[in-house]
């Protein structure tokens, strides 16, 4: 058991290295101007389809609401 439990620690160990060597690397500069521009003009077709969804549920509630009434 004890020799399960070292090769487990050693083979936890060479990950947590490997993890931090690949670590510096993800702190590199990226540019991403691009897509912050990109997301911030699909806000207003975003919008746009929000609120038609929003028009068909109320449309659908009032008539419902009418159709009610009137039986």
């Amino acid at each position: 058991m004890n020799r399960i439990n070292a090769q487990t620690r050693r083979f936890a160990t060479a990950a947590a290295v490997g993890a931090l060597a690949l670590a510096n690397n993800a702190h590199a500069a990226i540019d991403v101007t691009g897509v912050v521009s990109e997301i911030g003009d699909t806000i207003g077709p975003i919008g746009l389809i929000g609120a038609a969804v929003l028009l068909v549920v109320v449309a659908i509630a009032a008539f419902k609401w009418v159709r009610r009434a009137i039986s």
